[in-house]
Parts: structure tokens; C-alpha cells; sequence
């Protein structure tokens, strides 16, 4: 729902499971307001990712995923790029479809880190895209009054397959 839940956290050690269970993954960074996977898997923050491919159309999907991005881990990673100034709207674009299918022929899981849903429509406008969706909430964190905001994109069917992680219990 909002920031500081875990998203990032949760997606990172998601797919550094798959892949410890020979899963071939792809980490695709897509909260491109805040982006944050560089810094958890200490990569350069400013290497070429998603806002570079969607809007330059010499950038193929090669050029963006980061090979064996962790030491002794064979996870691909995508960053989010530069930040761009019309953020949602590039995630609408059919270059983003693009990437999307592309991976999607190459890899076994792809996990997309996104953007807190009450802050930003990002999230919802890419979840057509998604098999099934983690909706992160923080034990002691996640304000309980946003609960509902949770129901209401689960009943309006904003999000797909939605499952709530409950991050941060002891």
C-alpha cells in the first residue's frame, strides 16, 4: 500500500528462491518513482533498465537485463532506468508489452518489484500483465485503517490473483 512495507525486500528473496530452486528468474525493477533494487543487490543506480527501453526503441531487452546480477546467484536483473517524468504513461506503452512477452519466452518466473498502490496508479496499469499478485503489508507497519483500500482493488478486480504477504513478522 505504501512505502517502507517490504516490496523490494520481498521480491528479492522471492526470487532468489526460485533460482535456489533452479528456476530460470528475472527481476524486473518497475517502481520507477522510487526505485530500490540497486541498492539492495549493490548495483550501479545508474545503468540502463525499463524507462530506457520503453522509450528508446534501439534498446533491446538484452541490453537491459544485468546477467548473474548477485555473486553466486543466477539472477537476471532488470533495473528501472532513469526516472522518468510520466512514469505511468510509459508503463502503457506497447514497448512495455514487449519486454513483458519477450521475458516471459525465456524465463521460467519473472517477479516485478512495483510502486506502493495508494500512491500511484503504476502498479494497476501493468497488472494485466501478472499470473498471480503479492500485495505486501507490514506486521506493525501497514496502517490497519488501509485495509480496505486492499479489499477495494481486490473486489473492483484491479490486481489478479491477489495473495497478501503479511512481511515482518517474528
Amino acid at each position: 500500500t505504501t512505502k517502507g512495507e517490504g516490496k523490494t525486500f520481498v521480491a528479492i528473496n522471492l526470487a532468489s528462491s526460485l533460482v535456489s530452486a533452479k528456476k530460470k528468474t528475472l527481476l524486473v525493477g518497475c517502481d520507477l518513482r522510487n526505485p530500490q533494487i540497486h541498492n539492495y543487490l549493490n548495483l550501479k543506480k545508474d545503468q540502463i533498465g525499463v524507462t530506457n527501453f520503453l522509450y528508446d526503441n534501439s534498446i533491446s531487452i538484452d541490453d537491459i537485463i544485468i546477467k548473474n546480477s548477485v555473486e553466486s546467484l543466477d539472477l537476471d536483473v532488470v533495473l528501472s532506468g532513469d526516472i522518468p517524468p510520466n512514469p505511468a504513461e510509459m508503463l502503457m506503452s506497447s514497448r512495455f508489452a514487449k519486454l513483458i512477452e519477450e521475458a516471459k519466452q525465456r524465463y521460467d518466473y519473472i517477479i516485478i518489484d512495483t510502486a506502493p498502490t495508494i500512491l500511484v496508479t503504476d502498479t494497476i496499469l501493468i497488472s494485466d500483465y501478472a499470473d498471480i499478485t503479492l500485495y505486501i503489508t507490514r506486521s506493525g507497519f501497514t496502517d490497519t485503517r488501509l485495509f480496505p483500500h486492499i479489499r477495494d482493488i481486490y473486489d473492483q478486480k484491479k490486481l489478479v490473483n491477489v495473495g497478501v504477504v503479511i512481511n515482518g513478522l517474528d
